[in-house]
């Protein structure tokens, strides 16, 4: 139970929870032994790199972390169950707008 994937690479996913809740991005790789998946340019978390030769001074990067597949799902899914209420509140002010003229 639990090992169903619905998420694909190059999927566009939208964050159900967590810190980037609200936000969506392109699925870039899907870890299935762990259910946890990869999205470009979110869950941002920096990785301390020891000193080597080709950096002489350690280095910090900033990557992509992983998050549980239960916690996004697909963009068009969710457009579909939650329409778009920005739509809803522009059409409301053009129906002001005609009434006040």
């Amino acid at each position: 139970m639990g090992k169903e994937r619905h998420i694909k690479k190059g999927d566009t996913v939208y964050i159900l929870s967590g810190e980037d809740k609200g936000e969506s991005g392109k699925v870039i790789s899907v870890l299935t032994s762990s259910e946890r998946v990869i999205v470009e340019g979110l869950n941002m978390v920096k990785k301390h790199i020891r000193k080597n030769q080709d950096q002489p001074q350690g280095e910090i990067a900033e990557r992509e972390g992983t998050i549980h597949w239960s916690n996004v799902m697909r963009e068009d899914r969710y457009r579909k169950k939650h329409p778009v209420e920005e739509d809803a509140a522009t059409e409301e002010a053009d129906d002001k707008a005609e009434t006040e003229e």
